[in-house]
């Protein structure tokens, strides 16, 4: 009796043990697992700061910083035809970033209409050029982009440029552009040569438009979305009021448009 008492008690033990062993071992897995998790956020951050580094870097100019001709230094808006549009006609201004699939969009199709109503001079027309999307798609292809635009104003050639950056926009979000086709291949289809193309690589390659660019970025963003609440581009402004309906003109004509606009002017 007293030996099977002993045996239980010394089951009764083990078993105890045994779960004080599995118990510890649980907690020490969850220690463990703890420590993984704090290790890879710990290298995401460091990651993200290194990223976050090397596009500070890469976007550090190492030439004068320049304004383009027509363009406002204040806000960074460039206006395409400043010295031809007639007297009191109504000025449209037009949100853009140059990775926005909805912007390439609306230049194929108010593209043609909108740059005959500027080069008529019965609109005075506006670009004013935002980055936020190289947050989105973690690149700085629009800022770059932005640069190279604001670089080929120096020489003349931005409505050229403008148009050559969304003609060759990638089919798949994020992908951007390269430096390749930014200084070389776009300058060219651009109509960029001799000596305007010197000038022009030079201030894609000092970066002398990138404080240009990054105010026109930082001073869209927050206009656009004062005017807003569920800010997007692209985005119209009739006479610096939101302007919406050239989203309801399904077959524009530069005659069309032009009745829609001065309607939004009043």
């Amino acid at each position: 009796m007293s030996q099977s008492k002993s045996s239980r008690r010394e089951a009764l033990r083990a078993q105890q043990e045994a779960e004080a062993r599995a118990a510890k071992r649980k907690k020490l897995l969850g220690v463990i697992a703890g420590l993984v998790v704090i290790a890879v956020a710990v290298v995401a951050v460091v990651v993200g700061i290194d990223r976050h580094r090397s596009s500070q870097q890469a976007q550090q100019a190492t030439g004068a910083q320049v304004t383009p001709p027509n363009a406002d230094p204040k806000t960074g808006i460039i206006t395409v035809n400043a010295d031809t549009a007639k007297s009191g006609v109504p000025t449209l201004t037009i949100y853009q970033d140059y990775q926005c699939p909805n912007c390439k969009n609306a230049e194929d199709t108010y593209g043609p209409s909108i740059k005959a109503l500027a080069a008529s001079g019965d609109i005075k027309l506006q670009y004013w050029t935002l980055t936020f999307l190289d947050t989105n798609f973690r690149n700085d292809a629009s800022y770059r982009a932005s640069m190279a635009a604001a670089a080929a104003a120096m020489v003349g050639k931005y409505s050229d440029y403008h148009d050559t950056i969304y003609k060759n926009q990638p089919a798949e979000e994020g992908d951007g552009y390269t430096d390749e086709q930014l200084r070389n291949t776009f300058a060219a289809d651009a109509g960029i040569t001799g000596e305007n193309l010197t000038k022009f690589q030079k201030y894609y390659d000092t970066k002398a438009t990138s404080a240009f660019a990054k105010n026109s970025a930082a001073k869209g963003l927050a206009e656009g979305s004062k005017l807003e609440d569920q800010f997007g581009t692209p985005f119209f402004t009739v006479n610096g009021k939101p302007y919406t309906g050239w989203q309801s003109i399904t077959n524009p004509t530069a005659a069309s448009l032009l009745a829609s606009i001065k309607s939004a002017a009043g």
